[in-house]
C-alpha cells in the first residue's frame, strides 16, 4: 500500500520535510516513488504539486495523519502562512537596547588637510669659513 508522508530533511534544529509517495512498510529514509513537494514547519510554508497529489490519491495512496493535518491547515488558509513572531521579538529587543543605550552622536571633527611642512632642513653648501687675517 502506498502512503503520502513527510520525509525529514535538514539539520538539527532546522528540520524541514519533503512530501513523498512511499510504500507503507519501507524505511522512512528509504526509496520513494514520487516527490510531491516540501513543507517547512518553522515558517509554515508548504508547496505541493496538486495535480500529482490528486493523481496518487485517485490511485489508492493514503495520507498519513501528519500529512492530513498539514493539508487541512494549508486548505484553511488562503495564502501561504508565514511566522512573524520572531521578527517582532527582534524588533522589540532592538528597541529596548536603543532605550538603554542611545546611539552616541559624535560631532564630526573638521577634516583639516594636513599640509606638507616645508623642508626646514636646507642643504648647506660645504663652504669653509674664510679666515680673517
Amino acid at each position: 500500500m502506498l502512503v503520502i508522508r513527510l520525509r525529514l530533511i535538514g539539520k538539527k534544529g532546522q528540520h524541514s520535510f519533503r512530501v513523498v509517495v512511499q510504500e507503507k512498510r519501507s524505511k522512512l529514509q528509504g526509496a520513494f516513488t514520487d516527490d510531491l513537494g516540501w513543507f517547512n514547519p518553522h515558517t509554515n510554508q508548504i508547496k505541493i504539486n496538486q495535480e500529482r497529489l490528486k493523481h496518487w490519491l485517485d490511485n489508492g495512496a493514503q495520507l498519513t495523519e501528519s500529512m492530513q493535518k498539514v493539508i487541512k491547515n494549508a486548505q484553511n488558509s488562503s495564502e501561504v502562512k508565514t511566522f512573524v513572531g520572531r521578527t517582532r521579538a527582534k524588533k522589540k529587543k532592538k528597541e529596548k537596547l536603543a532605550e538603554k543605550h542611545p546611539p552616541q552622536v559624535t560631532p564630526e571633527a573638521p577634516t583639516a588637510e594636513v599640509e606638507a611642512a616645508p623642508n626646514t632642513e636646507q642643504v648647506e653648501s660645504p663652504e669653509e669659513p674664510k679666515a680673517e687675517g
